[in-house]
């Protein structure tokens, strides 16, 4: 509709400034080499109406690209209001969706932290525990397991010992080192046949 209007706008303006120049305007003519400068003026009184005609022709043409200037302005202007009230509400629908969503990938992504930290947790009191078994050698570590619940916090030492002393020995261990975790010492005494 825009386009409507500024095309015949434009079709009058031409149309209006072509006649314009060519009751108003001064020629030049060659002539054998010569120059002869015409001067239109008005040599008759119906010329001085063609000339009035003229400039009442450019005038309506004026008002008419003033019409449609203010008629293109007010369509755009409804345009961008009808726009602008669309997306008005779809962006508050589109924030309240999101927000939910938002939360919940929020707790997610804390719950996953949460499970992760409890892994390595878990992980690292596993490690522990079993470096320090190891390395006191008043205890076969051989045969003992290490098992780690990371929700309850509980540490089972699993397997065989040689002696009650080692078994007692062992579950002190891994107190020491079994931070924030309680120790269930489940460990059997076997005596292994020497060879």
């Amino acid at each position: 509709m825009t386009q409507r209007y500024l095309l015949a706008a434009g079709f009058v303006v031409a149309g209006a400034s072509v006649a314009l120049l060519a009751c108003t305007g001064s020629a030049r003519a060659t002539q054998g080499g010569a120059h002869a400068e015409t001067q239109y003026a008005s040599p008759s009184p119906s010329s001085g109406d063609v000339v009035d005609k003229t400039r009442a022709g450019a005038e309506k043409a004026g008002e008419k690209i003033k019409e449609g200037a203010e008629k293109t302005g007010e369509a755009v202007k409804d345009a961008a209001h009808d726009v602008k009230q669309k997306v008005k509400p779809a962006a508050k629908d589109v924030k309240r969706e999101a927000k939910p969503v938002a939360k919940e990938v929020g707790e997610k992504v804390k719950e996953g932290a949460e499970k992760t930290g409890e892994a390595l947790d878990a992980a690292k009191q596993h490690l522990d525990v079993k470096a320090a078994l190891l390395a006191d050698k008043t205890v076969d570590a051989s045969h003992i397991d290490i098992d780690t619940d990371k929700k309850a916090k509980i540490l089972y030492l699993r397997g065989t010992v040689p002696t009650a002393a080692q078994k007692a020995t062992a579950e002190r261990i891994a107190r020491d080192k079994a931070d924030g975790f309680i120790v269930r010492n489940e460990l059997t005494v076997m005596s292994v046949p020497k060879k």
